[in-house]
């Protein structure tokens, strides 16, 4: 056992030393030796407190001294890991300034220009009209814009069966908040959503992981989850899934609607990163409209401020829904749904997602490059993509090394439905960074880390 010998080295050099102070200068002395590789899996405290010969608590307080110092890291289920001390942080222009490859902000300097839009829409519009109270749903022809949006994704809807929602996150909790009680159990993909689970916790609902591949989310495992009683729910992404980008076939997608139908499940489909893709797949609202509530966002292809997405339900399900907006939030702000109706109808949203494409294109292609060698899932014109972690990393312990070289970026805990993920990786989003230089230096950096 490594540590066993860095132990005893640290004991015979500072005898004085405190027990605990020694197992923590030991993992010290072994990563900065290289003897304790970044992403090694550590000795569980009661095998290294039997093997030094001390107690669990000794060894328990070591650990939490070398976490402390930013050596190790501790992951729920599966145990400590090295993560190397880092010298290189500041590299960077301005001393600890970050990459950020976590949050998925899509090339916000492609943005469409606010101000020239506000100064246009001053000019046609009827602001005095949008300053008032509207009904829940939203105004006629901000819902005939978001109707003609949710075409983009491939689904046909009319008007009169859309709510104008403050987001694709606001529209989540409508949904949820509408149709399930606590204690209601929702199926969802065993990596999902981050923002699910604190709105399942929040709302007091149990979410059940189903099980995945490179194709999605896999109808024999919904089946046995249905079988085992008590689904109430199912939300995914089929399109363009976050994190893994895992994308349903069309066959596929006809067996999760038919299994949905037969246990009476309510799908909540929310793909809001299928725009970033080119793509002909139906959407399963358009497979079982009687039973799935679609969510069309506008904020992840054209401004991450523009708070508006299109929630398209099932007819039996519109007025409940159109009632929690209104306790909720009244309505979307009126003139936030002006604005996206304005860059709908005059061509800015078609241009700037296009812009986006083009962009994400040029990155994918560079992290491929940079990343080449190593499990990558990448779609050609996606925001982010997903990197599998070869052995012995754990994605928490990878993440934890990422940021004390600069670089942030969103480990497979995050989006696991159990405690711990199924799959050690990372999702890197391509946008968050102004420049491909900028992005260049964090995956190269990445690289090397995982070159060792």
């Amino acid at each position: 056992m490594k540590l066993l010998r860095l132990y005893q080295d640290q004991a015979r050099e500072h005898p004085g030393e405190a027990k605990y102070m020694l197992v923590a200068n030991a993992i010290a002395q072994g990563v900065e030796d290289g003897c304790l590789a970044p992403g090694e899996s550590l000795p569980t405290h009661r095998e290294l407190a039997e093997a030094l010969g001390v107690t669990i608590g000794t060894v328990s307080r070591g650990y939490a001294e070398a976490a402390q110092r930013g050596l190790t890291v501790g992951v729920t289920g599966r145990g400590t890991f090295v993560t190397a001390p880092c010298h290189d942080v500041d590299v960077y222009e301005g001393a600890g300034r970050m990459h950020d490859l976590g949050f998925i902000a899509p090339f916000e300097y492609l943005n469409p220009d606010l101000n020239e839009a506000v100064a246009e829409l001053s000019r046609y519009a009827d602001l005095k009209e949008l300053s008032n109270y509207q009904q829940p749903r939203g105004l006629l022809r901000h819902r005939e814009a978001g109707a003609h949006w949710a075409g983009r994704y491939g689904l046909a809807v009319s008007p009169e069966n859309l709510l104008v929602c403050a987001g694709a996150q606001h529209a989540l909790l409508t949904v949820l908040a509408s149709l399930f009680n606590p204690g209601d159990r929702i199926a969802a993909e065993q990596l999902s959503y981050p923002l699910l689970k604190q709105l399942a916790r929040r709302l007091r609902l149990n979410l059940t992981p189903v099980r995945m591949d490179q194709g999605g989310m896999l109808p024999d495992s919904l089946e046995a989850a249905c079988r085992a009683g008590g689904i109430k729910g199912l939300y995914l992404m089929p399109t363009c899934q976050n994190p893994t980008l895992a994308q349903i076939p069309e066959y596929r997608r006809r067996e999760l609607v038919e299994i949905c139908r037969r246990y009476d499940v309510m799908i909540i489909e929310d793909d809001v990163y299928a725009l970033s893709l080119e793509h002909n797949l139906p959407p399963l609202a358009s497979l079982a409209p009687e039973r799935c509530c679609f969510i069309a966002s506008t904020s992840e292809a054209l401004s991450g401020g523009l708070r508006i997405a299109y929630l398209c339900p099932p007819d039996a399900v519109f007025a409940e829904l159109e009632r929690t907006i209104s306790y909720t939030i009244s309505m979307a702000p009126p003139l936030m749904a002006e604005l996206a109706t304005m860059w709908i109808r005059n061509g800015t949203a078609d241009r700037v997602l296009a812009a986006k494409r083009r962009e994400a294109a040029e990155r994918n292609a560079l992290a491929r490059q940079l990343l080449d060698g190593f499990p990558l899932e990448t779609r050609t014109t996606g925001f982010f993509c997903w990197l599998k972690l070869p052995d012995p990393w754990a994605a928490v312990a990878f993440a934890e090394a990422a940021r004390q070289r600069g670089i942030i970026v969103a480990d497979s805990d995050l989006f696991a439905l159990n405690h711990a993920s199924p799959e050690q990786g990372v999702r890197l989003a391509l946008g968050g960074v102004r420049t491909r230089e900028a992005l260049a230096d964090a995956l190269g950096t990445l690289a090397g880390m995982l070159h060792g």
